[in-house]
């Protein structure tokens, strides 16, 4: 129990929590091999970005000699030990998984080697001559040769050779930008070779006139929070830009090795890292297991079955569509809906000449964005164009940027929203002129307008052609776009102005339901709880007799079934084949039963920091289906997990098998 009198798990462990149940997706005997060797990926892809943001910042805590224990009971060192011993544990698994996964892939004919065998040595030999050598640069250190600086996430050689009877130590640092992963198919077999391999492999003809002792291959990570003050400054777009060359040179915060250092070369590595040896974490010669996003199978056996998204039936791809949503609201849900149908009719309204204005929120976009190559083209049509660029979305920024630019150089109104705030909400507003009169549709989503993640992210997205929405949605992006809030919302409840309150009050509502003896329900799907108020409310609505039903993807520091605080809460993470990404309400509000859709996960940062968006879903037909999904994901008996104490189990299937995800592969949403 913490200091504060109420179970609260502290977010960074809960979020190694979350990783971990990702990477028992790779025990599944269901999942094919290729998808397999996809999730390892991603669970070190997972990690890289946790050490860069979470632990760098518990590491500067330390740093200025923070003690204070947090709602957990920790202090920011326990944290780290705990995460340190966590994250040694997770590796070990990745690892024994892994070679398990290499094993299966070799009978099925995707060999990944160990090495460059004497089968491949002439291939090896012509993709080192060819591509590595002309890339990379030995710096064997001396006096006049200093330890090279070594970027966030960059792998390198540490080679110790003697010559002569003196001992040597030569760095190579392998470039950001060359292939990481090489095939070469022989005798109906795709053999695999990973960069750090074929160097290995060719590190003696590349110091022939010294002897090899032993070689080691390091990977960095670095603090990368990209904190910016905005203010003061007068181009935001400038700042971020020069903030992002920081991110690559920031303090080192985890250092990996393929196997233990000998002595000399873990003190080398401690001085000049500046690291405790708890930094180093030993993994095996594949180092970097993101590298292998890249690599491709023929047999389509080793990944998921493939299936076609469907667009909502009777919707026409055209023009016409206007008319429809005129009569129709549409919710789809990704990715079983197909989201090119959002990029279709931004398409359509920059051809369409009823068109008067397109107005949009860019948070993440995709490389080769068809929704922003329409923008561009409705300003060039003369449409006038507005789109809200949030700059500091983390990891996004460079991207952000360049499209800002290219949007402004096409003749749109391009603003980066309100200083101090991220704008996290994600909206759409197409204005027409109709017979004289002007027509709003609006898309609110809770996911990105990114064409690829929406492959892999469920998502939720409405589309109305409702005027009070309209009214709303057009008063978001004159907040967004002149920091001005005169409107009065009638459907759109804003973050961070309004929405805790709004939360509280429908909480509120079944609380006292309960206490008059009524039947009250709380459903809420989101991707992390951790608001320590939303966190207390809760609590008291379960201690007056609500049932509590919590489906939180990710962190989690609401502990259920705690007698005296929880024991009316059920919490229930699902993690499978998409990443789930909606948030949704339900409220039983005495009946009438209440269903929100929202951009914002219950965080601290969502409800005070950010710009997010709740709306009620009142069609009834559209409420259904949120519902139907809701009461499906607590079924769930194949992804989900169920949190019991501080302690995740899995949820064991019964009688029947239920696969929340996989259901709506078959059945329409």
């Amino acid at each position: 129990m913490s200091k504060n009198e109420y179970p609260f798990i502290n977010r960074e462990l809960s979020w190694l929590d979350f990783n971990d149940r990702v990477l028992e997706i790779v025990s599944r005997d269901t999942v094919p091999l290729m998808e397999k060797l996809k999730f390892l990926s991603i669970f070190s892809n997972n990690l890289d970005e946790f050490f860069m943001i979470r632990v760098a910042g518990i590491v500067d805590q330390i740093d200025l000699g923070y003690e204070q224990k947090d709602r957990a009971g920790l202090s920011p060192k326990e944290v780290l030990e705990r995460i340190r011993s966590k994250t040694k544990e997770l590796i070990k698994k990745q690892k024994k998984y892994f070679f398990e996964v290499a094993d299966g892939l070799e009978k099925n004919g995707v060999v990944i080697n160990r090495d460059c065998n004497q089968c491949h040595l002439e291939y090896c030999s012509i993709v080192f001559e060819d591509i590595i050598l002309p890339s990379i640069s030995p710096i064997t250190l001396s006096s006049s040769n200093p330890f090279p600086f070594i970027y966030n996430k960059r792998s390198a050689f540490i080679v110790e050779m003697e010559k002569d009877g003196k001992g040597f130590i030569s760095v190579i640092i392998i470039p950001e930008q060359i292939k990481k992963i090489y095939t070469n198919k022989t005798n109906g077999k795709t053999n695999v070779f990973v960069l750090e391999k074929i160097i290995a492999d060719k590190l003696q003809d590349m110091f022939r006139d010294y002897s090899i002792q032993d070689h080691y291959i390091i990977r960095i990570t670095r603090n990368a929070d990209l904190t910016i003050e905005e203010e003061g400054s007068e181009d935001l777009l400038k700042l971020v830009e020069e903030k992002l060359d920081k991110r690559r040179k920031g303090q080192v915060v985890r250092l990996e090795i393929n196997k233990e250092p000998s002595k000399k070369i873990e003190k080398l590595l401690l001085k000049h890292f500046d690291i405790e040896k708890e930094d180093i974490y030993i993994t095996s010669d594949f180092i970097d297991l993101t590298s292998f996003f890249e690599l491709k199978a023929d047999n389509k056996k080793l990944y998921f079955k493939s299936f076609t998204a469907r667009f909502p039936k009777d919707v026409p791809l055209n023009s016409d569509i206007f008319n429809y949503l005129s009569e129709h609201e549409i919710l789809t849900y990704r990715p079983y809906n197909d989201f090119s149908l959002i990029s279709k009719l931004v398409e359509i309204a920059a051809d369409d000449e009823n068109t008067l204005s397109i107005k949009m929120t860019l948070y993440r976009t995709n490389r080769n964005s068809k929704i922003i190559k329409n923008l561009i083209r409705a300003a060039q049509n003369g449409k006038s164009v507005s789109v809200v660029i949030e700059l500091k979305a983390r990891f996004d920024e460079k991207m952000n940027v360049k499209w800002a630019k290219r949007l402004e150089e096409a003749g749109c109104i391009v603003t980066y929203g309100i200083p101090g705030f991220k704008i996290h909400s994600k909206n759409l507003l197409i204005t027409r002129n109709e017979f004289g009169k002007i027509v709003k549709y609006s898309h609110l989503s809770t996911g990105n307008y990114n064409e690829e993640t929406a492959h892999v992210y469920t998502d939720l997205d409405y589309i109305t052609s409702s005027e009070k929405i309209g009214m709303d949605s057009a008063n978001l992006f004159n907040y967004l776009m002149g920091y001005t809030d005169y409107a009065k919302w009638r459907n759109i409840v804003l973050a961070p102005r309004y929405l805790r309150k709004k939360i509280m009050e429908l909480i509120d509502y079944e609380i006292e339901s309960a206490k008059k003896g009524h039947n009250a329900h709380i459903i809420i799907k989101v991707n992390s709880l951790i608001d320590k108020d939303l966190i207390k409310k809760l609590y008291e609505a379960s201690n007056n007799g609500v049932l509590v039903d919590l489906i939180v993807r990710g962190m989690c520091s609401l502990e259920p079934k705690r007698e005296g605080f929880s024991e009316n809460i059920r919490v229930i993470s699902i993690v499978g084949r998409f990443l789930e990404h909606p948030r949704v309400l339900y409220f039983y509000h005495n009946g009438e039963e209440l269903v929100f859709i929202s951009s914002a996960d219950f965080m601290e940062r969502n409800m005070d920091r950010r710009v997010e968006h709740m709306i009620e879903i009142k069609n009834p037909k559209l409420k259904e289906k949120l519902i139907n999904m809701m009461n499906l994901n607590l079924e769930d008996n194949i992804n989900a997990w169920e949190l019991k104490g501080c302690e995740y189990a899995k949820t064991e299937p019964q009688n029947k098998l239920i696969d929340s995800q996989n259901y709506y592969i078959d059945n329409e949403f």
